[in-house]
């Protein structure tokens, strides 16, 4: 279904909106403090996604060019700049543009941040030898122009790792679709976009709507299609994502779903 420019704009001021109220990985108040970004930082790798660090190996990245699309508070660019990158980003949020250079300034450490829309980057073709893009671009309806501008910008063998939120997983299926969109009425409330909206921290699907799509794995391979060579994973599974039976379920059985129905399908793309 084609999408007006119009109504693109509206999608990413919604966007803008829900995550300058909202940062990604906020932890309590706002504070422009070292004390804020690592309390941030370990809420992030300890608490929500313990299979981050061994999965996008951030300490071995020494002298890799590296442009990060969406780096909310800067906390994975952080990661991968401590591992020896060459550390650049975009983000379309003002918040976050201002929380990273806080970021990075604070902890003596340099990298080329840009208050930007990835649809458009200013950066000349065969740049980077590395983009990633972590959770971000599920929330712009002009994703493919997102994606034809990451594969400009990279070298030839370059490589492009993004990940998406999953419609296959337990999460979408037991939580959001059946537990709150059904049980708890949400989905006839706010309709379908209103209910995924919902997945953000601070969304209420009305006048807060961040604009949310879910992948398969046949969608992101067709997202991705430029790219000489792709590999599909999929990661994040926890007890409390799954309704009802994420109180049953042993670990180790949930360990063992993971891989098919986490919550993020990441596609880590050779150009």
């Amino acid at each position: 279904m084609t999408i007006s420019r119009e109504e693109i704009n509206i999608q990413k001021e919604q966007t803008q909106k829900q995550w300058n109220n909202n940062p990604c990985g906020q932890v309590g108040d706002i504070e422009y403090s070292l004390p804020y970004f690592k309390e941030v930082e370990s809420g992030r790798y300890d608490d929500y996604g313990p299979w981050m660090k061994k999965f996008y190996n951030y300490d071995n990245h020494h002298g890799v060019k590296l442009l990060e699309v969406g780096f909310g508070q800067g906390t994975d660019l952080v990661q991968y700049c401590l591992g020896g990158a060459d550390c650049s980003g975009v983000d379309l949020t003002e918040n976050h543009y201002l929380l990273a250079i806080e970021n990075f300034r604070l902890r003596n450490l340099k990298a080329e941040l840009f208050h930007e829309d990835a649809s458009k980057l200013h950066f000349d073709d065969k740049v980077f030898d590395k983009v990633v893009s972590f959770g971000v671009l599920h929330h712009t309806p002009d994703i493919q122009d997102c994606v034809h501008e990451v594969h400009r910008v990279l070298k030839e063998k370059g490589t492009f790792v993004i990940s998406l939120y999953h419609r296959n997983s337990l999460y979408y299926w037991t939580t959001l679709l059946l537990k709150e969109g059904i049980f708890k009425g949400k989905l006839f409330r706010l309709g379908y976009s209103g209910l995924k909206s919902l997945i953000e921290s601070g969304a209420n699907g009305k006048d807060i709507k961040p604009y949310v799509k879910l992948y398969t794995r046949a969608s992101m391979q067709k997202l991705v299609r430029n790219f000489s060579s792709v590999t599909i994973d999929i990661r994040h599974l926890h007890n409390k994502n799954i309704w009802i039976l994420g109180s049953f379920l042993p670990k180790s059985v949930v360990k063992w779903l993971e891989p098919f129905f986490g919550w993020y399908i990441i596609a880590t793309c050779t150009k």
